[in-house]
């Protein structure tokens, strides 16, 4: 038979709701210093990077795809941007 026992589950809640705030103080914290130019500078250099990658890819596959069709002997205009 399992007996609940009222203290032990106080002091575990209790431990749990410091430590939880501790680590919210922490990260509250580290918001707070954060210099939101350097943040907003990073943040488009990654975009930036990002969207470098995406558009590399799909010309990437357009191409494949181009190529495939020539070689299977469809003429199409080669792909061009608008």
């Amino acid at each position: 038979m399992h007996r609940t026992m009222p203290d032990k589950i106080a002091s575990i809640a209790g431990y749990c709701t410091s430590g939880g705030l501790i680590c919210w103080g922490g990260i509250a914290k580290w918001i707070h210093d954060l210099d939101w130019n350097l943040v907003a500078v990073v943040g488009g250099f990654v975009i930036g990077l990002l969207t470098f990658f995406v558009n590399f890819y799909f010309k990437r596959r357009q191409t494949k795809a181009y190529e495939a069709a020539l070689a299977r002997g469809y003429v199409t205009p080669p792909p061009q941007d608008n």
